[in-house]
């Protein structure tokens, strides 16, 4: 036990070293190893990048930004520093169009030829002569649509040195918003190591530094053609030395950054880190930088897309130990896989808008051929009940006519009895024909009667079908507008606003064209996607998987599973549509999946 205890307290001074070496404030040495940083446009910026967005080494910065980034990206550096020391980083960001931004990243410092003495001071030279150090992150950012990101990184750090390991966890959670009405504004907060395990070694305990960080950051588009975009970005950070505490609170410093980006082809970067009213070490923080970004140009789509990016970085390290500060150098490798988040809405928007205006054109032939077939209806109903109401009025008229006749013929076969007898009988043919003429017009008023119930039965069922030709003239517009402004509801993401009109349109007629349908696409899209099942997010991200991979027909076949368990599920929906294009593109290239 008195041997680990000598072997680590002389090793405890080189691990100060290297923790002062990389640190980015001298102001009690309390930074974790990697607060050197990762990423090199952030190093050529002087590590202020609380506040900017748009790049694979978020996670590390601010997990909030990383939301916002819009493009899948990997970005690589490594450097030799002093004492044949090696640091190396790498980052993924995954960017999805709704599902939030997923990041990776590692972390990495090491060394060899460490001395280890027992405790008459001779060396050890059995004992194991490295020292390496490393973070692996796990970093989840989410992009809400009012301009503000949220977001963690959960950090698995091990350390190794000579004989004895440590492991501890942490997370940091940050915060980034760029107001809708002000693009050019950003703002950035992060908790960094807002809980943590901390690492111990053998008895010694090396606890994590809590640091609190804001960050402001402006970009301005100086020229609109060729795209050139000038970035200014200040950070603040907020500790607590845990070793030398200072009364009464918080140490601070600042850092600031600026960039020049022409097209996002070439990037200049300048920047001076950690200074501090108190504390100012010229030119000890300077920091200038170079980014080149070589774009691949879409031969389908004839414009440029993704490609490699080289970066470059100088920056005075302190190295008061050694002596006056030194230059570190470094290079850096990236590459962007395919379009934007972005650019995939809009296509996804373009191709909804494509499918709703076929659906509007539909649906107004419809309304044609419906208001046609309505009014052709309507005209044959009309003729039909003309016809019908006159030969009632003729049948009416010839039964009038033959009732006249029977009335004619009965008192003249009278008449004709009483006449015969002789002249007294004068006063009784008198008398019949009076009664004659009575019958006659009790018929003639009887039948006038008739013709006027026929005449008003016939207007009365004459309104009724003008009222009703009108009410479904009217029902039709009203479908056929409320199912247009719904599609467009629709396309517009306004899933609440279209399922309103759609329900509205069900109501009047609900086999109305694909309604149904279009209900409950309307209602899977106001789902969270986040209250899906597990089931169906693991198939998901079996069918992600596959696509990246390109093996489009089997990512297909994936994301059609989620269509069996959610018929209506709008991420499977988007998905098949990209793989079918996807695989449609290469059958036009000839290029087998």
């Amino acid at each position: 036990m008195v041997m680990k205890i000598i072997r680590v307290i002389f090793m405890l001074p080189l691990v100060f070293l290297l923790f002062t070496a990389f640190s980015f404030a001298e102001t009690g040495g309390v930074d974790n190893i990697f607060s050197f940083g990762v990423g090199l446009r952030a190093l050529g910026m002087g590590g202020a990048f609380i506040a900017m967005d748009n790049d694979p080494t978020l996670a590390y910065w601010n997990p909030g930004a990383m939301a916002f980034n819009q493009y899948k990206e990997i970005s690589l550096f490594g450097t030799r520093t002093i004492a044949d020391t090696y640091y190396f980083a790498g980052f993924y960001t995954n960017p999805t169009t709704n599902l939030g931004t997923l990041g990776i990243g590692a972390i990495g410092i090491y060394t060899n030829g460490i001395e280890s003495y027992d405790e008459n001071a001779s060396p050890i030279t059995g004992a194991d002569t490295n020292y390496i150090h490393y973070q692996i992150l796990l970093s989840y950012g989410y992009n809400f649509s009012f301009g503000l990101g949220l977001g963690a990184t959960a950090k698995i750090e091990q350390m190794k040195i000579t004989d004895y390991r440590g492991t501890g966890a942490s997370f940091d959670v940050g915060a980034y918003y760029n107001p809708p009405k002000l693009p050019w504004l950003s703002l950035g907060l992060v908790v960094q190591d807002a809980y943590g395990t901390g690492i111990k070694l053998d008895e010694e305990f090396e606890k994590n530094t809590r640091i609190y960080k804001a960050g402001l950051a402006t970009n301005f588009l100086i020229t609109e053609k060729k795209k050139t975009r000038l970035s200014f970005a200040l950070d603040s950070r907020f500790y607590t030395d845990n070793y030398n505490p200072v009364p009464g609170g918080f140490l601070y410093d600042f850092s600031f950054g600026t960039e020049l980006a022409f097209s996002e082809t070439l990037m200049i970067r300048a920047g001076y880190k950690n200074f501090s009213p108190q504390y100012i070490n010229f030119p000890v923080g300077i920091s200038v930088g170079l980014g080149v970004r070589l774009f691949q140009k879409s031969r389908k789509e004839g414009r440029e897309r993704g490609g490699f990016g080289i970066d470059y970085a100088v920056t005075f390290e302190d190295s008061e130990w050694q002596g006056p500060a030194e230059l570190l150098m470094r290079v850096g490798l990236s590459y962007r896989f395919g379009k934007s988040v972005d650019e995939q809405k809009k296509e996804r928007e373009e191709e909804i808008q494509v499918l709703i205006d076929t659906a509007i054109e539909e649906t107004t032939e419809r309304y044609k051929e419906e208001i046609e077939n309505l009014n052709v209806q309507h005209e044959a109903d009309v003729a039909d009940l003309n016809t019908r109401h006159k030969a009632d009025t003729a049948d009416l008229n010839v039964q009038y006519k033959e009732k006249e006749q029977r009335i004619e013929d009965e008192y003249a076969k009278k008449e004709a009895a009483l006449i015969s007898e002789g002249q007294e009988k004068e006063e009784e043919i008198n008398q019949l024909k009076e009664e004659k003429e009575k019958e006659i017009n009790r018929l003639t008023e009887e039948h006038e009667a008739d013709v006027e119930d026929l005449n008003t039965r016939h207007d009365r069922v004459l309104s009724g079908l003008s009222l009703d030709h009108k009410n479904r003239m009217r029902d039709e517009t009203l479908k056929s507008e409320g199912y247009a402004r719904g599609l467009q509801f629709f396309s517009d993401g306004q899933y609440q606003e279209a399922l309103d009109e759609f329900e509205d349109v069900a109501e009047l007629d609900d086999n109305y064209i694909e309604v149904q349908d279009y209900i409950q696409l309307s209602k899977a899209g106001m789902k969270d996607p986040g209250s899906y099942s597990q089931e169906i997010l693991d198939i998901y991200f079996r069918g992600m998987d596959l696509f990246r991979l390109q093996n489009y027909k089997e990512a297909k076949a994936e994301w059609e599973k989620i269509l069996k368990i959610d018929k209506y599920n709008k991420l499977a929906r988007k998905n098949i549509k990209e793989a079918e294009s996807r695989i449609e593109r290469l059958k036009e290239l000839d290029i087998e999946e």
